[in-house]
């Protein structure tokens, strides 16, 4: 599975690979070199991705880690300072939203109180009664 996980984001390498060739060159020269560089090295050269209509780039089928890494992408090169703050802002909500979703779900609070409860529930007091063995056992022992 991790090989997987990792074969999948080669080749979202190289669907961004393509899709960067598109882009206008004022942006282009916005992202990096050593990016770009890392970019080449790490994307699966075997897999074929084209790009069908650059303007209709939203309907573009691209696998979703290519669409995490361009978003990515257009965050810390190309948005504008204001552009950034906001994504970063919208970033953190939707981050924070996910953590109290989590922290709803498996509260350290409740854990473990449902299981306090149901142990709690299974134990029950039961009478301890001596048999008639044991009974005529113990007078003998009290009698000798």
């Amino acid at each position: 599975m991790v090989k997987e996980k990792y074969n999948v984001y080669h080749k979202a390498f190289k669907e961004l690979s393509e899709i960067i060739k598109f882009f206008p060159k004022n942006e282009y020269r916005k992202i990096p070199k050593s990016f770009i560089d890392f970019i080449e090295e790490n994307m699966d050269n075997s897999y074929e991705y084209m790009v069908e209509h650059i303007d209709d780039f939203q309907n573009q089928e691209m696998l979703d880690e290519t669409k995490i890494l361009l978003s990515i992408v257009y965050r810390d090169f190309i948005a504008s300072k204001e552009e950034k703050k906001q994504i970063i802002k919208m970033e953190k909500n939707e981050l924070l939203q996910e953590e109290k979703r989590i922290r709803e779900k498996y509260n350290p609070d409740n854990l473990f109180r449902n299981k306090v409860e149901k142990v709690e529930k299974s134990v029950v007091m039961v009478e301890y009664k001596e048999s008639i063995f044991t009974k005529i056992k113990n007078w003998f022992k009290r009698f000798f």
